[in-house]
């Protein structure tokens, strides 16, 4: 194995699907959260390995949402992930060497993903982990691998909002490193084309929101009371250094919010 690669990170993927041993136990949280899990369904959502311990009320609202339509989806009790940690030192030494060996490692952990997926009868992935995306559709191209936008215009239909917003959707520089897939920015559109009346500032990303430089430009271009994402690692970014009075949301959260004021929730039947 290539020296730039954590070894042991490879081992405890291999062996847990986690990254690092520490991380929260997927059962625990799939359980307290009522996501369900393990179960025949027409999609299967990668949340991303670390996602689902870190914001689990924003996958909670995903699911509220999907549910309204009878969406026929499902998590996975052991997920593993796409290796994207991997890479960062190789990315940082641009040896291509390097990034090959993480992609034949992406590909190989993506896959035992996949292959419970198809057992659980899935035809779909929706993969709501924006660093996962890429490296998912560039190690299995012909799959049928979707962002989770796709997914909530799938369930949404035509409502009316009031009012502006701050959309920043976020550079994926580091993300074009892992794979040379872009991301896919369209399916949010088709999602704000619902929504009669909706008045977006989009805000640029010239540089990442984790470099100061970038961060000042995010907060530099709020317009509104009203902030929201896509990328969790962009939503992070924002929520924790904003200092004016902006709500910041991710997309499900939105979306799910202003559902809610068109029509009741569907009752569940158990």
């Amino acid at each position: 194995m290539h020296p730039l690669i954590n070894k042991e990170m490879v081992a405890t993927i291999r062996d847990k699907g986690k990254t690092i041993e520490k991380l929260p136990d997927r059962i625990d949280i799939l359980e307290k959260n009522r996501l369900p899990y393990d179960q025949k369904a027409d999609n299967v959502i990668i949340s991303g390995c670390q996602i689902l311990s870190m914001l689990p009320h924003i996958l909670s609202s995903f699911s509220r949402l999907l549910e309204r339509k009878g969406f026929s989806y499902t998590y996975l009790s052991k997920e593993y992930c796409c290796g994207n940690l991997l890479y960062r030192p190789a990315v940082k030494a641009h040896d291509e060497r390097a990034m090959a060996e993480c992609r034949g490692l992406s590909k190989e952990f993506v896959s035992n993903n996949i292959r419970q997926a198809k057992k659980l009868g899935a035809k779909r992935l929706v993969i709501f982990c924006s660093p996962c995306y890429p490296i998912y559709k560039h190690a299995f191209p012909d799959e049928n691998i979707v962002f989770y936008p796709v997914a909530i215009n799938e369930v949404m239909e035509e409502v009316d909002f009031k009012g502006p917003i701050d959309y920043y959707a976020g550079c994926y520089k580091l993300h074009k490193k892992f794979s040379p897939v872009p991301m896919d920015l369209q399916s949010t559109d088709e999602v704000f084309g619902k929504m009669k009346n909706l008045e977006v500032n989009r805000i640029g990303a010239p540089q990442c929101c984790y470099s100061p430089k970038g961060l000042t430009h995010m907060l530099d271009g709020v317009r509104t009371k009203l902030m929201v994402h896509i990328c969790t690692g962009c939503y992070e970014r924002a929520s924790r250094n904003i200092k004016r009075e902006t709500e910041v949301l991710m997309l499900p959260e939105l979306v799910e919010r202003v559902v809610a004021r068109i029509s009741p929730p569907l009752q569940s039947s158990i």
